[in-house]
C-alpha cells in the first residue's frame, strides 16, 4: 500500500510527508493589495499549463505536435472582510488599476500588469514550492450572490490572467 512500510524491504517510507491543500500562501498580487488582504484568501490554485497540439495530415493519418503554450487563468476566493482591509474595496481598486470603470478606459499593460508568487508551505511553515506568475491581473471580478436566507460569510471572488508562470523550488 503506498506511504505505509510493510516489511523491511523496498516498501514506501512511511515518514514521507506529503503537500497539503490548506499550507500555501499568496505573498504577492500587486501594490494595492497588503499583506493583511492576502491574508484573508480562502481559496486559491497553482498554475495549469497548457499546449496546442497542431496536427497535420497525411493520408489516412493525422501527426500531432506540441505547438504554442499558454496558462489557463486561476480563481482566488477572499472572504468578504468589511473593516481593515475592506476586501470588496481592494478588489474594487485592484480592477481600477486595469479599468477605470466611470471613464471606460483600459489602462496601459505597464499599470496593471505585475508579477505574483505563490508559495506552499509545510507543517512548520517553511516554503517548499514556490510559482512566480509574470504578468499578473484581474481578468474577471464577482462580488458574489446576496440572499436573505443565506448566514454564510460573503465572499469575492477574481479571476486572475498572466502571461506564464515559473516554479521555483522552496
Amino acid at each position: 500500500m503506498p506511504g505505509f512500510r510493510i516489511d523491511d524491504t523496498d516498501g514506501v517510507s512511511n515518514v514521507a510527508e506529503s503537500r497539503r491543500k490548506h499550507r500555501w500562501v499568496f505573498a504577492v498580487l500587486g501594490p494595492t493589495w497588503t499583506r493583511e488582504g492576502l491574508l484573508y484568501l480562502k481559496s486559491a490554485a497553482r498554475p495549469k499549463f497548457n499546449l496546442d497540439e497542431p496536427m497535420i495530415h497525411h493520408d489516412q493519418e493525422q501527426a500531432y505536435f506540441a505547438g504554442k503554450q499558454s496558462w489557463d487563468p486561476i480563481t482566488l476566493t477572499w472572504y468578504d472582510i468589511e473593516n481593515d482591509p475592506d476586501i470588496s474595496a481592494t478588489v474594487y481598486k485592484w480592477l481600477n488599476t486595469v479599468v477605470t470603470i466611470n471613464a471606460a478606459a483600459v489602462a496601459a499593460p505597464s499599470a496593471y500588469k505585475v508579477d505574483s508568487q505563490l508559495s506552499m508551505t509545510n507543517g512548520p511553515g517553511k516554503v517548499t514550492e514556490t510559482w512566480v506568475m509574470y504578468g499578473t491581473w484581474p481578468k474577471e471580478v464577482n462580488w458574489g450572490e446576496l440572499s436573505y436566507d443565506d448566514t454564510e460569510i460573503a465572499t469575492c471572488e477574481a479571476v486572475i490572467r498572466f502571461d506564464r508562470a515559473k516554479r521555483v523550488d522552496g
